[in-house]
């Protein structure tokens, strides 16, 4: 069985021209067999850092964060570097969704469930696509809130679980999904890193450009090796040429048809939409 950890995230002002708010979420799709070998590493980075065993290793830590220290701010970049090294050395790979609201804008409520479901799409097909087991079980970062509110995200998510979406069947995914606290879980810690950053990334922001090397490593790929519409999908569609700024992708799908990036009738033709 497959452990895949999920988080969410959002940037509300993308320093890239032609986005609005951006809401996103993200996987981080575990094998069996790396689980216990990334918990045990991430022990020992910590340590070698004097990481306090208090400090979430997050993508935006608490303003009394450890990381925001100076001792902490001199490695932040390396520990982030690091987690993600490890986890494509234990053969984790990473799903991110990205909503532009400036293209569709729907409610934030709307959109966060509508990217759920793209997401449990796009794991769903990760999961049957890799070696080993194509059954995955999904723990996902408590959201904000007390229990009522966690309660009643778990129940708008049974429906996905029981009934799949229009697009997937729940074969892959064939259990609820369930809630941990990240400061307890090192891997909801990674999949909060994964999503923030990629979301990040996506905004423009630079040092989420910097992590980019590294997550282009465990972000998943279809068989063109593209990154595009498989570990990170950008929605509405506008916005593909970015596949190209951000993973180097030369070729996207869309409703069957492949277009070579940068396409010259969509938003970021001609660049990246950074100043």
């Amino acid at each position: 069985m497959k452990l895949i950890m999920v988080d969410d995230s959002e940037e509300k002002n993308p320093r890239r021209v032609g986005l609005g708010h951006l809401v996103g979420v993200g996987a981080v799709v575990f094998p069996e067999e790396g689980v216990v070998f990334y918990r045990d590493e991430i022990r020992r980075i910590r340590t070698r850092y004097g990481v306090p065993t208090e400090t979430e290793l997050k993508w935006s830590p608490d303003g009394d964060s450890w990381l925001k220290s100076p001792a902490g701010s001199a490695v932040r970049t390396q520990l982030r570097r690091e987690m993600l090294q490890l986890a494509h050395y234990v053969g984790a790979v990473s799903v991110v969704i990205v909503w532009n609201r400036g293209d569709c804008e729907w409610s934030v409520e709307d959109t966060r469930k509508e990217v759920l479901k793209y997401l449990y799409d796009k794991v769903s097909l990760c999961v049957r696509d890799l070696p080993g087991s194509s059954i995955g079980l999904v723990i996902a970062d408590e959201p904000g809130g007390g229990a009522k509110d966690h309660k009643a995200w778990l129940a708008g998510t049974l429906r996905l679980t029981e009934a799949g979406t229009v697009w997937t069947k729940p074969e892959q995914i064939a259990l609820p999904i369930v809630m941990a606290p990240s400061h307890h879980v090192s891997h909801l810690q990674l999949a909060d890193l994964v999503a923030a950053s990629t979301v990040a990334a996506v905004a423009g922001n630079p040092y989420a450009l910097e992590l980019l090397p590294d997550l282009s490593m465990i972000a998943h790929r279809n068989n063109a090796g593209s990154v595009g519409g498989s570990g990170l999908t950008i929605w509405p569609k506008e916005s593909d040429n970015l596949y190209h700024y951000l993973y180097g992708d030369t070729v996207r799908m869309q409703n069957g048809r492949g277009f070579l990036l940068p396409e010259p009738s969509w938003r970021y033709s001609v660049d990246d939409g950074l100043k």
